[in-house]
């Protein structure tokens, strides 16, 4: 039996992150992982996405590179190249997680763990003792009852991850975050998009300005979207029909499910220890800690965003909990970032969601068309809002617009540390450069509005 100071279950950026920050100090870790390193986010979640977003973002402006004064003929889309590329970049961030932990002298187990016991975890038979356990176990596509993904053609976003030819046109079913992303990258690679959203909108963990300015934006750019449409099933003949509510029949060449995400708590032996779950989730207290006082569990498998760098600051919280530091979660300044073109972002309540909450809430709004950086790099398209109360709280902030999921972390260290929104307005920012929205907003939302009326 071997022994250890922490045993981490699942190797994704909640658990990985933590296994580094434990070694700092001082921990003898182990980390079990039943595939691959890195877990969902590197390895079919935010970094394949988003590499595979890049190089649609630099077609973009090949495909506008006249406007720049630059004639840009002769290119041609090489998609089995781009995802090639995506590989490489995937297995060098993988690699290089494996450099840290031989270095942090952290121990990797590959295999599929299970808690028998407060301080005991099975992997592949061998018992492992730990004085804490964290389960760092992640999440999957949900699917939908009765429409099997064989992730060819029908595809989950794992699936689709792995296509090496350009789709001509796809359903996406889901107008969420990931859906969206998908629709993004494939309308800009040249394929015909459609998205079937049950819901009244798209994006609805946004505003609803900024659901309908991009939907406005899909559809101009021909992506078809159908709202409050439920898939009712999908029949593969020379194509895909995928038959929606109201009698309506899309045909594409593949289609993409992203209804949502869920936990990965089965057959990890919860149920032996008493520790609970709901909806699939496991229930913890405010510090990250089960039932079980040894136990902790962190992202995707409990409460809150299904978000990588949630699951990374719920690691470092859950081994400073650990080790005696007590940390109390609060997910009120995780930012959310959706990597469409424009980007969105934002920090705390949505504008909608802060009228409920708030009586005396003021929004400020500023426009990129009134930004010098925006129209220098051909984006004037977008808006910042600023939620805040009558004192100049900050309640929330959504950025739509280029660089959005770049620029929302000024907004969460404003808002974290509690920055008042007259102050904000007193910043100095360098000109000409994007982060000036937020001194612009603020003095939109003191009432001395600068490059705006």
């Amino acid at each position: 039996m071997k022994s250890y100071d922490l045993v981490i279950i699942g190797s994704g950026p909640g658990g990985y992150v933590a296994a580094l920050y434990a070694s700092r100090r001082k921990l003898n870790v182990c980390v079990v992982e039943k595939d691959l390193l890195g877990g969902t986010c590197l390895n079919r979640g935010c970094i394949p996405t988003k590499a595979l977003l890049y190089s649609a973002s630099i077609l973009s402006k090949i495909k506008e590179s006249k406007e720049y004064g630059i004639e840009a003929g002769g290119f041609k889309i090489n998609f089995p190249a781009i995802a090639a590329r995506k590989d490489a970049v995937v297995n060098r961030l993988r690699a290089g997680i494996e450099t840290l932990f031989r270095g942090s002298r952290i121990e990797l187990l590959k295999g599929a763990a299970k808690v028998v016991g407060a301080d005991t975890v099975s992997v592949n038979g061998d018992i492992l003792n730990a004085k804490s356990i964290i389960i760092a176990t992640g999440s999957r596509p949900m699917s939908i009852p009765g429409i099997e993904s064989d992730e060819v053609d029908i595809c989950s976003s794992d699936g689709i991850l792995k296509i090496k030819e350009l789709p001509k046109s796809i359903g996406i079913v889901g107008g969420g975050v990931i859906g969206c992303e998908f629709a993004s990258l494939f309308n800009a690679l040249g394929s015909k998009v459609f998205i079937v959203e049950l819901l009244d909108r798209i994006l609805t963990t946004q505003s609803k300005e900024v659901s309908r300015k991009m939907e406005a934006i899909f559809k101009k750019r021909g992506v078809s979207i159908h709202t409050a449409a439920k898939l009712e099933s999908i029949t593969k003949e020379n194509s895909l029909k995928l038959k929606i509510s109201g009698g309506n029949v899309i045909e594409a060449e593949k289609a993409l499910i992203s209804v949502g995400r869920i936990s990965n708590t089965e057959g990890i032996g919860l149920e032996g220890l008493g520790i609970q779950t709901e909806k699939g989730r496991i229930l913890v207290d405010e510090n990250l800690r089960t039932s079980v006082k040894s136990i902790y569990a962190i992202g995707d498998c409990v409460r809150g965003p299904l978000l990588a760098h949630k699951a990374s600051y719920d690691g470092m919280a859950a081994v400073d909990n650990i080790l005696g530091k007590t940390r109390t979660i609060d997910y009120a300044g995780v930012p959310n970032c959706v990597w469409t073109d424009p980007e969105v972002a934002s920090v705390g309540l949505t504008e909608e969601e802060a009228f409920l909450k708030y009586p005396d809430i003021k929004i400020a709004k500023f426009p990129y068309l009134a930004s010098g950086k925006a129209h220098l790099m051909g984006r004037p398209e977008g808006f910042i809002k600023i939620a805040g109360d009558s004192k100049g709280n900050i309640i929330g902030v959504e950025i739509l617009g280029e660089e959005a999921c770049d620029l929302i972390g000024e907004a969460v260290l404003a808002k974290s540390i509690g920055i008042n929104i007259k102050d904000w307005a007193n910043i100095v920012h360098g000109h000409p450069t994007l982060s000036e929205i937020f001194q612009e907003a603020a003095h939109v939302f003191c009432g001395t509005p600068i490059h705006s009326i």
